[in-house]
């Protein structure tokens, strides 16, 4: 019987230091949260990085048109 008390004793121990759900599931969460801080940053740069484009590299260039519509 003391065996027995012991064995479930360790089991129970055992269970306490296993963290490998627990350690997973907040990495899960810490990757999902910076994976919409990254989202919201790009969504907020589109306009700038538009602009950029836009003022930068396609008004000197000529503007908009050509390409390859064969206008």
């Amino acid at each position: 019987m003391l065996k027995a008390y012991a064995a479930l004793q360790a089991r129970i121990n055992s269970l306490r230091t296993e963290e490998d759900g627990a350690t997973a599931t907040e990495y899960a969460l810490i990757i999902g949260l910076l994976s919409l801080l990254i989202i919201g940053a790009l969504v907020l740069m589109v306009q700038p990085i538009t602009d950029f484009i836009n003022n930068e590299i396609v008004t000197p260039l000529g503007g908009a048109g050509g390409g390859a519509g064969g206008e």
